[in-house]
This record gives C-alpha cells, sequence and structure tokens, in this order.
C-alpha cells in the first residue's frame, strides 16, 4: 500500500494540538513568576511564615 504525501499531511496535522504556546513564551512567563515572588519577598508585601 503507498502512502500518499498529501494524506501523511492532512494525519499530521489532525494530531497537533490547535493551541501552540512556543518555548520563548513558557520562558518568558516563569521568569515573570519568579521575578514577581523575588519582588514580593523583598518588598515584604507577602510576609514570610
Amino acid at each position: 500500500m503507498k502512502i500518499i504525501p498529501e494524506q501523511s499531511t492532512g494525519l499530521m496535522e489532525q494530531a497537533r494540538p490547535r493551541i501552540r504556546v512556543d518555548k520563548g513564551a513558557y520562558c518568558f512567563f516563569f521568569l515573570g513568576v519568579f521575578l514577581a515572588a523575588f519582588i514580593f519577598h523583598f518588598t515584604n508585601l507577602i510576609p514570610a511564615f
């Protein structure tokens, strides 16, 4: 049985998730979370137990 290129690309597009976030967005998000925690810690906005 032959695989036609049109069929293989169609299956790959269906398997991919519709919402894609690149690695830069993840890195930027976690950097922002740690930066916010750092600022909150040193300004004593959130008291440590």
